[in-house]
């Protein structure tokens, strides 16, 4: 298993979204409050970044086109028009730095 840094909590504080390349996929990372999750940056109803979107509540990412929502703890989408789930990667912190854990 390989863990690629991604990001630096100094520089992406909570409530921040960020797109980063994780071995050529587009990944959102969230800073939230209990820590930073990381889904599939691409809605899978409208495909377009979602890091040009907004949080809404706690850990709802809401997509720009078409306003479909998922739930960034889990991918899972939670309004319509989005109806697919999202791709989740493994986070961890080591001191300031965010990694991802990328399976082979």
């Amino acid at each position: 298993m390989e863990r690629l840094p991604v990001a630096s909590l100094k520089e992406f504080p909570v409530g921040a979204m960020k797109r980063v390349d994780a071995d050529g996929d587009d990944v959102l990372l969230v800073h939230l409050a209990d820590g930073v999750y990381a889904i599939d940056d691409i809605c899978t109803h409208g495909r377009v970044s979602l890091a040009d979107g907004w949080l809404e509540g706690e850990g709802i990412v809401c997509c720009p086109k078409h306003g479909g929502k998922f739930d960034v703890r889990t991918g899972k989408a939670v309004a319509f028009p989005a109806i697919s789930p999202l791709r989740r990667y493994q986070v961890v912190q080591d001191g300031d730095v965010v990694y991802l854990e990328l399976t082979d």
